[in-house]
């Protein structure tokens, strides 16, 4: 429902929450100045009954109240001003007993009266406008609002924005803007508090209408004049969703600074932007913190991402646990055969080997030959040439490692020949 959905985005109580509004009544006050009707008098008999039940009211005596009304409606010759002011009255008791239709059809017939005090006549309209509002009669809460403005010579910022959000909950959205635009306008030539429902408003309408220029316009002052986490994220995404990659990560870091991204996926993202920026090492620093301290899962995609960071930072030695723990989350082999490429660069040859041997054991590798070549490699170094042989054989069976393997097929019997010749002339001597 438009109504709920506008209160949530708004952060606010609905809009009637007041029988009337303050403003309301101060810009009554000036067309009643502006325009002088006339109307009958109201006469002692009836202004005396309706006082008694005015005393009843403000003792909370709403049946009281409401008998002394019935016996006002009974009176016989009554003029259009003294029904007006009896309708209003039967209004305000069904108001506060939450009685909103029967409200609603009483200021009705409040405005069915001729000959209406100016300042009663656009009371009645502004009040219904909320009432009908909230039943959902958006369109007559729509009308009835432009009737009151045709009366109201210069309205505050509050009823174009309840204007806008008429619109917004008729899905009349490119409409919505201009009201919203009005009301702000006005609160600044008139030095009034600008209030930060009135931007969220109109950071909605331009969303709705997919309008990202103005969308990011409107959050980039939202964040001036009120520099909240949520502001931050959402300008972050635009500018990612517009391909501004160097403002987006500018965001981001300004909200990890200020302690803002406490979501796992905030802090990842910011990762996975550093690294798009070329800037691997901040990218491992904020993201190994994250999964320390909890806000980052700890998943396998976590992990990778950290050891591709620290590997692209050239920090071999700090991509190891990274790689490991994404590994040992990984149903296939395809990290442990990247762990044990780490293991090789730092000639750690027994975890190197380890690794790689564990990658096949997993299997549903895209590259078996490559991890045949690196188990290999790293067997070669540890002395254990059949072994190292045997999986350059391997390896040779592929043929986007054929000619890699051969060759250290070769080096291998190579090194093996001249290990035994050296063998056999130390047991000469």
């Amino acid at each position: 429902m438009r109504v709920g959905l506008l209160s949530a985005i708004l952060g606010t109580t609905f809009f009637c929450s007041a029988l009337f509004s303050g403003t309301t009544h101060a810009q009554e006050s000036e067309a009643a100045q502006q325009e002088t009707r006339k109307t009958p008098a109201m006469r002692e008999r009836v202004y005396s009954r309706l006082s008694e039940a005015q005393e009843c009211a403000d003792e909370g005596d709403m049946a009281c109240a409401r008998e002394l009304l019935d016996r006002v409606r009974e009176m016989s010759n009554l003029n259009s001003y003294e029904i007006a002011q009896m309708w209003n009255f039967y209004a305000f008791i069904y108001f506060t007993q939450d009685n909103y239709r029967e409200a609603t059809r009483a200021y009705e017939n409040v405005l069915q009266q001729p000959e209406l005090p100016l300042g009663l006549e656009t009371t009645t309209m502004f009040t219904l406008t909320q009432l009908y509002f909230q039943e959902e009669r958006f369109e007559e809460s729509l009308g009835m609002l432009d009737r009151w403005f045709a009366l109201t010579p210069t309205p505050a910022p509050d009823p174009y924005i309840l204007k806008a959000q008429i619109y917004y909950s008729l899905e009349r959205f490119q409409e919505g803007i201009e009201p919203t635009r009005t009301a702000i306008q006005i609160a600044m030539e008139q030095n009034r508090e600008l209030r930060e429902n009135w931007y969220r408003l109109l950071n909605v309408f331009y969303y709705e209408l997919e309008d990202f220029p103005n969308v990011i316009d409107v959050l980039g002052t939202m964040i001036e004049m009120w520099p909240k986490r949520e502001y931050f994220i959402q300008l972050s995404a635009m500018y990612g969703q517009e391909g501004d990659e160097g403002r987006q990560l500018a965001l981001f870091e300004t909200a990890y600074e200020a302690g803002w991204l406490a979501r796992s996926s905030e802090i990842v993202n910011l990762s996975q932007l550093l690294l798009q920026a070329d800037i691997p090492y901040k990218a491992a620093k904020i993201l190994e913190k994250g999964l320390e301290d909890g806000i980052v899962e700890s998943t396998e995609a976590n992990w990778r991402v950290l050891a591709q960071a620290w590997q692209l930072a050239q920090e071999d030695e700090e991509a190891i646990p990274a790689l490991s723990r994404a590994a040992g989350l990984a149903d296939d082999g395809v990290l442990d055969v990247r762990l044990a490429q780490s293991h090789q660069n730092l000639a750690q040859w027994q975890d190197c080997v380890d690794a790689a041997r564990s990658g096949m054991r997993k299997g549903d590798l895209r590259r078996p030959d490559q991890a045949n070549m690196i188990l290999g490699a790293c067997l070669f170094e540890l002395g254990e040439f059949n072994e190292a042989r045997t999986a350059f054989e391997v390896a040779e069976k592929d043929s986007r490692s054929r000619t890699g393997a051969r060759s250290w097929i070769q080096y291998v019997n190579a090194e093996e020949d001249r290990e035994r010749q050296l063998e056999q002339a130390l047991r000469r001597g």
